[in-house]
């Protein structure tokens, strides 16, 4: 039985290990920032982070059964504030034509732009490869619990969501864009760089050209990596374009990584989102009309937000639910719960 809700201090040592495995700025390896990450997960699950723009929210998932944490998932309100604004390439295409020559040339430039009034996104996605390939999909659950909370929370969130996915690295992580491109601006290595701007990206403002960068000055080697996704990442990749996500044509100035985009209320897991109240249970011989991600918020609770996968079945006075873990979600009758419908009578299913 899986249970997602959100991080809870006691979750350190845990969200420490899954860390390990994928050494993120959204999720790094590094405890004491891990501690700093829970703190403001915390205080924006309970609003005491009173402006909205401030937020960030992480998820975990548990396998119940053995007791543990094997993945998490993050919101964060808006990426780029006055505080930390975002930075990014803008990757476009400029002609240039000479009549003298009769030559014409399409080239790939580099904007560097900066975003202070930025998005929504979702990042932080890591599953234990243990946990990889499971039959429930969990990584798939880990991703749609941030859309479900988004939904019901939609005055929360900005009015487009992005997730910038990860390039094709080097074996120890490192990037070649950044070698050719940032280390000769900053004279900082990769992962020096990539600490600092956690907390400050001024030195990309001050240091880096403004002008346009002509990536066929770039070995042909680095020019491929522009946009792409790495082969770890494109189940990730297929996922956000099966729900509305595009291309932005624009990339992470560290590694090359491109954003993906889609506006807030057309994203198809958005648009399925929705209150209802819980009409008890659906027993085990009843035919269900489908199955969704249900959560349950505790304004009290040291953990406020929980949710399972359930099958539901819709009724006249809300939604009777079937599910290994729903005494997790500590439901009473009629109370209000929020769905996802992942699969039902009429619809495409997303799971």
């Amino acid at each position: 039985m899986f249970l997602l809700r959100e991080v809870h201090h006691d979750d350190l040592d845990a969200l420490e290990e899954l860390a390990r495995h994928l050494n993120t700025l959204n999720l790094p390896a590094d405890r004491a920032q891990l501690e700093k990450i829970i703190e403001v997960s915390q205080a924006s699950f309970s609003e005491r982070i009173e402006d909205i723009k401030e937020r960030e929210y992480v998820f975990v998932l548990c396998d119940e059964e053995a007791d543990r944490i094997i993945g998490t998932a993050m919101i964060i309100a808006q990426h780029g504030t006055y505080r930390r604004p975002s930075v990014y390439f803008n990757v476009r295409k400029e002609q240039k034509y000479s009549e003298t020559l009769n030559k014409y040339f399409v080239h790939q430039v580099l904007q560097l732009n900066f975003n202070y009034e930025g998005p929504t996104e979702i990042g932080g996605l890591i599953l234990h490869p243990d946990s990889q390939g499971h039959p429930q999909r969990l990584g798939k659950l880990l991703s749609f619990v941030r859309f479900l909370f988004i939904g019901v929370h939609r005055d929360w969130f900005r009015e487009a969501i992005i997730a910038e996915l990860l390039p094709p690295l080097n074996a120890d992580g490192t990037s070649d864009l950044w070698d050719c491109l940032g280390a000769n601006f900053t004279g900082l290595d990769y992962t020096t760089a990539d600490k600092l701007s956690r907390e400050n990206v001024e030195f990309i403002r001050s240091l880096f050209p403004q002008t346009p960068i002509y990536t066929s000055l770039l070995p042909e080697r680095v020019r491929s990596m522009i946009g792409q996704v790495g082969a770890p990442t494109k189940p990730v990749e297929k996922m956000l374009k099966s729900i509305g996500f595009q291309y932005e044509n624009s990339i992470d100035p560290f590694d090359g990584g491109p954003t993906f985009g889609v506006p807030t209320d057309q994203c198809e897991l958005i648009k399925r989102t929705h209150r209802s109240s819980f009409a008890g249970l659906l027993l085990d011989d009843e035919q269900a009309d489908g199955q969704a991600l249900v959560g349950h918020e505790h304004a009290h609770d040291s953990v406020r937000f929980r949710a399972v996968l359930a099958d539901y079945k819709q009724v006249e006075n809300g939604y009777l639910l079937r599910s290994p873990g729903l005494h997790s979600l500590l439901l009473e009758q009629d109370a209000i719960i929020a769905l996802l419908v992942l699969s039902g009578p009429g619809m495409a299913s997303l799971y």
